[in-house]
């Protein structure tokens, strides 16, 4: 489809804004454009965030959507996380009698944030929560029966798609969504946002048959978003140089990221002048471990040794951390438990019998050797070289902590009380890197915010993991789900409401 004519455009190309290898963008005149097509609303991402924006610009009356993807398969890293969505006034929460509120979840955000949050973020997104659960239910989203506490929340919110993965969420709302008439379409890497002479943001450059493996592609064409652009493309957990320049000491670790999650879009969004929010800032999730690829069974099964196990210093059998405190603090602590070289010795967490019964990932990480079981105390000792009597005794106390209803040492809710008894099923601990807690800076109504005007660049618009600022310095466990859910219905629906 021809577009009318724009005198002038510019077109971004990737760059590393503000670090060590940055470039400038390209800009260049083009006095005839011809766009290929043009929709209504054109996504870039088609993980928990472009499916939101999706859904919400429908429901907002837009009539035709284009959602790309760069990769073979569609959802990115909402696709392989663990179905986990906190919200405060789900459905569920209700039937279980659960007292809660947006004000609770919100001061929890912004408690383990540090107060580095964007206030009106985080209300944007709690006040928004209740709505990403009937969303869910609309779409054909199938829950699990229950509802746990996660570490550093205040009360049980987090609930689970029925099969334990990000694909119990993604595939049926991919599906609805296609059903009425959303278009998608992966190997489709957006290569450029295409501005006109006032800076308004009035399409993108697409590369077709992208593969992104080989870096090469097919075809080039042009998409008109007649309404806006919504950037939801998540983080870029696996793309080390970007993550080497920005903060060095974590270029090490491994990520629980697909290999996709890469700094392509948000390279380009600096370019354009988007303005940056805590960029160097990243999570690390204390719940992984060595003995598995990125965050498989084990992970999810780990937030069930948390809650009602323990997790010890193999050099001295002891606690040595609330282990439903909040990710950043598990994760220092554990980083701690290193010998005199500097080399770590990794911790171990280990739980009773009854904590594995019908529990999401044990019986695979069972199977796979990562979470191992274990006939007496002597055996845990040994296998995990922790001294003997040390473990025993901390077994003993925590369980007449676990008789009285009180963490005495690290004041740990204990939601349920389960002794610590054999046999004992237990796995290693070791952080890795899982969370951009910086991105793209936006308002409360998913607006990218230029840093020339410090007002928004018109028509751009982002939600998810690209963006800084909802969650400051730290996350609370799966509340990733619902920031990308949550402002991605918002993006939906400010690109109607602010055209």
């Amino acid at each position: 489809m021809q577009s009318h004519l724009i005198s002038r455009r510019s077109l971004i190309k990737s760059s590393l804004f503000g670090l060590a290898c940055s470039a400038a963008p390209a800009i260049r005149a083009a006095e005839k454009d011809e766009w290929s097509e043009a929709y209504d609303v054109v996504i870039i991402g088609s993980g928990f965030a472009g499916l939101a924006a999706a859904y919400s610009a429908l429901e907002n009356g837009v009539k035709s959507v284009l959602v790309l993807e760069k990769m073979n398969v569609f959802g990115g890293n909402s696709c392989i996380n663990g179905g986990q969505i906190s919200l405060a006034g789900s459905g569920l929460q209700k039937s279980k009698g659960i007292k809660d509120s947006p004000k609770l979840m919100e001061e929890d955000m912004l408690r383990v944030g540090q107060r580095l949050n964007h206030p009106a973020l985080v209300k944007a997104v709690v006040k928004e929560s209740p709505s990403c659960y009937d969303m869910m239910v609309k779409c054909g989203v199938k829950f699990a029966d229950q509802v746990i506490r996660l570490g550093g929340h205040s009360a049980p919110r987090t609930i689970f798609a029925e099969n334990y993965s990000g694909g119990g969420i993604c595939v049926p709302m991919h599906n609805w969504l296609k059903e009425r008439g959303v278009e998608f379409r992966n190997k489709s890497f957006c290569s450029a946002v295409l501005t006109d002479k006032d800076g308004v943001v009035r399409g993108v450059e697409v590369e077709g048959q992208y593969d992104f493996d080989k870096k090469t592609h097919k075809n080039t064409y042009k998409v008109q978003a007649v309404k806006g652009v919504i950037f939801a493309t998540g983080g870029w957990g696996a793309d080390n140089e970007f993550i080497s320049a920005s903060t060095p000491q974590y270029s090490t670790l491994e990520s629980t990221s697909q290999k996709g999650a890469t700094s392509e879009s948000v390279r380009m969004l600096l370019g354009l002048g988007a303005m940056p929010v805590l960029l160097d800032i990243y999570q690390v999730g204390p719940w992984a471990t060595p003995d598995e690829f990125g965050a498989g069974a084990a992970s999810i099964f780990a937030d069930y040794i948390f809650a009602e196990g323990i997790m010890v210093d193999a050099r001295n059998g002891k606690r040595f951390v609330n282990e439903l405190a909040s990710r950043r603090e598990r994760s220092e602590a554990e980083m701690k438990c290193v010998d005199q070289q500097g080399k770590p010795v990794m911790p171990f967490g280990f739980c009773s019998e009854k904590t594995t019964v019908n529990r999401p990932g044990f019986k695979a990480s069972f199977r796979e050797g990562t979470v191992k079981k274990f006939d007496t105390v002597e055996a845990l000792a040994k296998f995990y070289g922790a001294p003997l009597e040390p473990l025993k005794q901390q077994i003993a106390e925590w369980n007449k902590m676990v008789a009285a209803g009180k963490d005495e040492l690290f004041g740990r809710p204990l939601d349920k009380r389960v002794e610590l008894k054999a046999p004992f099923y237990a796995m290693r601990f070791w952080p890795k890197l899982h969370y951009c807690m910086g991105g793209i800076g936006i308002n409360d109504q998913a607006q990218v915010i230029s840093t020339k005007t410090c007002k928004p660049i018109p028509r751009l618009y982002a939600a998810g993991e690209i963006t800084g600022g909802v969650h400051g310095l730290d996350r609370l466990g799966s509340c990733s789900s619902t920031d990308c859910l949550a402002m991605g219905r918002i993006a939906g629906r400010s690109v109607v409401a602010n055209l």
